[in-house]
């Protein structure tokens, strides 16, 4: 039962990773909406760094998930000065699992708020749990200490969730040694993206979704 094999999961990365001493406890990740995520055809996940919440680093012990309540996740949500990060990732989403639908035959979420619905049904996995202690850079460092102590349980959490597209904003090289894929390995395509297939999965290495060097529509397309 995926349910309960998740929670069991869940249960375990807390003990092991929350630093209470700290004020630090994980932000937990996975998808929403688990039925409709395993009755699409296409099980989307967003392999991504970190999570955030105060500015210096405490807080957490709060779900993903909590951003996604509500009616209206545009207005409630996803209009917010600091959350445009989330822009692409809804664009992106929602084209692909719309019959991969290209910039140009999707509708602006500000004229269109159920297209931000889209991301209860696919999955969001950080590399590592705690919220970032630096909300304006991130420390590999930080990040790859987590992976390494942790990354059997990471590796549970993939196997568990078992996408089989995986985008990867500016994320691969934190994810090698789980996947077992090299670097090297990717497949160079174009405006930045590089892939490989696998095991019947495709992997897509692309810029960070708050990324400047291309514009939105080569993003999404």
């Amino acid at each position: 039962n995926f349910e309960s094999d998740y929670q069991i999961l869940i249960n375990e990365m807390e003990l092991r990773m929350n630093k209470l001493e700290e004020n630090r406890e994980i932000i937990t990740d996975g998808v929403m909406n688990v039925d409709d995520y395993f009755l699409n055809d296409i099980r989307l996940a967003w392999m991504l760094k970190e999570p955030y919440d105060e500015e210096d680093g405490t807080g957490g012990g709060w779900s993903y998930f909590e951003m996604f309540k509500g009616e209206n996740l545009y207005l409630e949500q996803f209009n917010r000065a600091h959350k445009v990060t989330w822009h692409p990732i809804i664009y992106v989403s929602y084209g692909i699992m719309n019959n991969f639908a290209k910039w140009s035959e999707l509708d602006y979420i500000r004229d269109n708020h159920k297209m931000c619905d889209v991301v209860r049904n696919v999955a969001f996995i950080n590399s590592q749990k705690l919220p970032s202690k630096n909300v304006t850079r991130t420390d590999f460092n930080d990040l790859f200490e987590s992976i390494t102590q942790n990354s059997d349980l990471l590796n549970r959490q993939v196997n568990l969730l078992n996408p089989n597209v995986l985008i990867f904003g500016n994320t691969f090289n934190l994810y090698t040694n789980i996947l077992n894929i090299n670097v090297s390995d990717l497949i160079e395509y174009e405006n930045g993206i590089k892939y490989i297939v696998k095991d019947e999965k495709l992997y897509i290495s692309t810029y960070h979704p708050a990324q400047t060097q291309i514009t939105r529509n080569l993003y999404v397309d």
